[in-house]
């Protein structure tokens, strides 16, 4: 990757940061529009624009500039005044910010964007310009000398100092590419001002240097000073006379003392000197290849690996080892643990990356289904590891696609139910304990289980003198291929939305709760494991062979023999737990592996999520381990019923269980092996 495709690579992801912040910053102003709050949320969201319009043009995304800088001309007339952000002018910035996201991802494919959305919105944009401004209140007229030459005073044939910022480089920035877009408008002559340290003093992260530039160009002034007011927040552009760079600073006139309605002025300040306080306090970061932190990950892992190794060494050793050596071992292990969770905090990232692009989806709807609704988000700041962030977009929008056509009523209906003509959809995420928590929740109709009832019967799915309870209602939209949608449009019909979200959070390791209120509403709760890359697991043995449960999934562990276990005329085997019988299937079984030896050993009871408790049946109980998760279907194949694989500290591999697919393992297991016995 050369550096170009390097400085791309990098607008592109400040961009993503840029359009979550923006939007997060119009959605304050629509929400707390006459809190003290807005002002400072019009100038974040401006600062927001103008970085992606500044970028945009650096790489000569022409669209993307154009638009931003319509949408810039706008949000500068709320800053000043001239416009006063309401709602409806703060819902066309909002479909603003949907438009420059479409453009930002056309940009990044280097296709053309083509979507109406951007001509409407843009349409929208024109229209505020063409609004008279408020009126201001009367000022007393103070008389001060002519103001020193800005940038504002710029010529078609002005010359100018660029002097970059010190963060410049450190933003993705560097004086060249200004030089070449300053091109773009005529011949620019450049010279180079000041002198380079010596290399041992010289800091790459900084440019000593500044220019002097002559522009001569056919445009008009106005593209003079826009192209300039792009690099703004990378670099200083002062006017130069042929005296000097900088004209001295005309002090300004006494103010009278008896003028209540002007305020003391303070001295001027440099730029430099404004700035400074600002890089003193503000956090460093750095911008890394997620490729190279999954190297680090893996690198890590590997020394888990082998510390787990020492430790099982050293335990066969005994008494022989001595009380250093054992001290070492065990340092090292806590401080294995601390680099670990080190570089996996390195990798996590908030949820509000996924989060910022639901509200778009929602006002989509909204406009297509006719269905005036709010999206209320908290807990945006989450942290999980960016792998199973990645995996999320898919299955909450599934989620919220679902609340729109199937949850919220029209309005119509809503008023009449005494509810509030405008539908409301909350999605919140926290921590808890080793796993995140994502709740997503309507205030529709919440599930017609008469209907959905009726729907799976028609389907062959229930059997019509079957009995189900309420909550195993529930689960029938879960069901590939299912849907209680009268017609099939583009949002909803064909029957494959919630069956998405069940085999995607399952392949992440999680599980998802329904909870129905017909009439109230729904609830939909997630449970994430927090990171994809290691697994706090029970090792057991089945068959001689090890495995590991992920620990999340375990409830309690039994001995069989201190347990009552039935087998069910059709051969299925269930086994009383806590006032409940429950499902008892034996792993060896489910994997296909040889039958046991028939000790009765131990029956670990799992929670696999959307199809409840059961119960399986192994040799023996190992103990608790943290292990590193590896590809099983990248370094072999798909095995069912196996998620994964870990390397234990003797070197031998264990496969991890996947805990969900058990249920359908188990019962066609034991069906196979123990046919429908006759009752007398």
């Amino acid at each position: 990757m050369d550096d170009e495709e390097d400085y791309t690579a990098l607008f592109f992801a400040e961009c993503d940061e840029l359009l979550g912040d923006l939007q997060e910053h119009l959605e304050t102003l629509l929400a707390g529009q006459n809190t003290d709050d807005a002002e400072e949320a019009v100038n974040a969201a401006f600062r927001a624009v103008h970085s992606i319009k500044g970028g945009g043009a650096a790489f000569g995304f022409e669209a993307l500039t154009s638009f931003a800088h319509q949408f810039e001309s706008v949000m500068d007339l709320c800053r000043s005044g001239t416009l006063v952000p309401t709602e409806s002018v703060v819902q066309v910035m909002l479909r603003a910010s949907d438009a420059i996201e479409l453009l930002v991802n056309a940009a990044r494919e280097s296709q053309d964007c083509d979507d109406p959305l951007i001509a409407r919105v843009s349409a929208e944009l024109a229209e505020f310009h063409d609004q008279p401004a408020p009126a201001a209140p009367p000022v007393e007229e103070v008389q001060t000398e002519p103001a020193p030459a800005t940038t504002s005073e710029l010529t078609e044939h002005s010359k100018i100092s660029l002097i970059p910022h010190p963060d410049i480089f450190a933003s993705g920035h560097d004086p060249l590419k200004i030089l070449r877009d300053l091109g773009a408008l005529g011949a620019v002559k450049a010279t180079c001002v000041g002198t380079l340290p010596k290399l041992s003093d010289l800091d790459l992260m900084s440019c000593p240097l500044s220019w002097d530039i002559e522009i001569d160009t056919q445009e008009p002034r106005s593209a003079v000073l826009d192209r300039v007011s792009l690099y703004s927040e990378f670099a200083d552009f002062e006017r130069v006379s042929k005296e000097a760079i900088l004209p001295e600073p005309v002090p300004e006139p006494p103010l009278r003392a008896e003028d209540p309605s002007v305020a003391p002025q303070s001295p001027p300040v440099s730029t430099q000197q404004r700035r400074a306080p600002t890089e003193q306090n503000a956090r460093k970061s750095l911008r890394v290849e997620v490729q190279r932190i999954d190297r680090l990950v893996n690198l890590v892992g590997e020394i888990v690996i082998t510390q787990s190794a020492l430790a099982q060494r050293l335990e066969h050793l005994g008494s022989q080892t001595d009380d250093a050596l054992s001290h070492a071992i065990e340092a090292m292990a806590h401080q294995t643990r601390e680099l670990q969770e080190g570089v996996m905090a390195i990798r996590a990232q908030p949820v509000k990356s996924v989060f910022s692009r639901l509200p778009r989806i929602v006002r989509d709807l909204s406009d297509k289904l006719g269905k005036p609704a709010r999206l209320e988000l908290s807990g945006e700041h989450t942290e999980v590891d960016s792998t199973v962030i990645e995996e999320l977009t898919e299955p909450l929008t599934h989620m919220l696609r679902n609340a729109m056509d199937h949850g919220l009523e029209p309005p119509d209906d809503r008023i009449a139910a005494g509810k509030d003509a405008t539908g409301l959809i909350t999605l919140s995420a926290e921590h808890r304990g080793e796993r995140v928590l994502i709740k997503l929740s309507d205030d529709g109709r919440g599930i017609d289980r008469d209907r959905v009832l009726a729907k799976a019967q028609a389907n062959g799915l229930v059997g019509e003198s079957e009995t189900l309870a309420p909550h195993e209602v529930d689960q029938l939209i879960f069901h590939p291929g299912f849907s209680t949608a009268q017609t099939v449009s583009d949002v909803s019909g064909r029957g494959v939305g919630m069956d998405v979200v069940k085999r995607k959070l399952q392949s992440l390791g999680g599980r998802c709760v329904l909870n129905n209120q017909p009439g109230k509403g729904t609830e939909f709760i997630i449970t994430l494991p927090l990171t994809l890359a290691v697994l706090e697991g029970m090792v057991i043995v089945s068959n001689a062979a090890r495995f590991i449960l992920p620990l999340s999934a375990v409830i309690e562990a039994l001995r069989i023999d201190d347990c009552s276990v039935e087998i069910l005329p059709e051969g299925r085997k269930i086994l009383f737990y806590r006032g409940e019988y429950l499902p008892l299937f034996d792993l060896s079984d489910c994997l296909g592996m040889p039958a046991r030896d028939g000790s009765a050993g131990m029956a670990i009871i799992l929670d696999s999520g959307t199809h409840g408790l059961f119960a399986l049946q192994v040799d023996d109980l190992l103990g608790q381990r943290q292990v590193v998760l590896k590809s099983l279907e990248a370094n072999y194949r798909q095995v069912e019923g196996v998620s994964g694989a870990t390397i234990l500290g003797d070197g031998s591999v264990a496969l991890i269980i996947d805990i969900p697919a058990l249920t359908a393992l188990g019962t066609a297991a034991q069906i196979t092996l123990h046919p429908k016995q006759e009752v007398a």
